[in-house]
């Protein structure tokens, strides 16, 4: 037998190109379970890691501004910045920010950390131990307000000179209250006092039933309703219901 008898190969062995590419039955079977294994350990992986850690991360951002611009701002952790500038910081503390400008008086404004609201809908999509691993990296929470302004103008000035005085005389005050009046915030339970503190006097007194209303045209124009000397939010009717709002962040 020649040399290429030899090398023939019987009919029963060769293969078209189309044959090279068709699967067997064994390779069928394995790509049926491999995209199920394959989502499983990504799955797994997402429990682990948590969800809002992978998409947030345990630090938040917060821009800092003034008017005027280039004053410098420390953050209780010790860190500073020169306005417009910005803090990064782990989501699950709470800070003071503090700026002085020329012979001006101090401005303090206060940060606080919560949960998110979609903390709740990821910790239910993707478990107990994906929430778990987002609450001990500090992920789960976000820091509010979400950016801080501070303003040494003649009217800003008067704002803050107006709320540091009444905080130094209510040493009492509760935190969520003192938190929304160095932001110049309303929250509801504030009593009359702790919001003209906050916000001023109202640009209009109002009666509605048996509501006081305070009505403010700036920074945008909003009805607070108070009932007996406690505000208990603002209103938005809809035929006969009432639904009071959240007032702080």
């Amino acid at each position: 037998m020649d040399y290429e008898e030899k090398l023939k190969i019987p009919e029963k062995y060769k293969k078209t190109p189309s044959d090279l590419f068709q699967e067997t039955p064994a390779q069928g079977a394995w790509r049926k379970v491999k995209m199920p294994i394959i989502t499983f350990l990504l799955c797994g992986l997402v429990f682990q890691t948590g969800c809002a850690t992978i998409m947030n991360g345990s630090f938040q951002d917060i821009p800092v501004t003034s008017e005027p611009p280039g004053i410098e701002v420390r953050c209780s952790t010790g860190a500073t910045v020169t306005t417009p500038g910005s803090f990064r910081l782990v989501r699950n503390k709470d800070y003071t920010l503090s700026a002085e400008y020329s012979d001006c008086e101090q401005q303090q404004k206060e940060l606080r950390h919560k949960l998110q609201g979609a903390f709740w809908t990821y910790t239910l999509i993707w478990g107990a131990t994906s929430g778990a691993v987002d609450l001990a990296s500090g992920a789960s929470d976000e820091i509010v307000p979400k950016s801080i302004h501070f303003d040494f103008t003649s009217a800003g000035q008067v704002e803050a000179r107006r709320r540091n005085s009444y905080l130094e005389s209510n040493p009492e005050t509760s935190k969520e209250v003192r938190f929304a009046i160095l932001n110049g915030l309303a929250k509801k339970g504030m009593t009359q006092e702790e919001l003209t503190a906050s916000l001023g006097t109202p640009d209009l007194m109002d009666q509605e039933g048996e509501f006081e209303v305070f009505v403010y045209n700036e920074p945008k124009a909003q009805r607070y309703y108070l009932q007996d000397g406690i505000l208990k939010g603002t209103v938005f009717r809809k035929k006969t219901q009432q639904k009071w709002s959240r007032l702080t962040p």
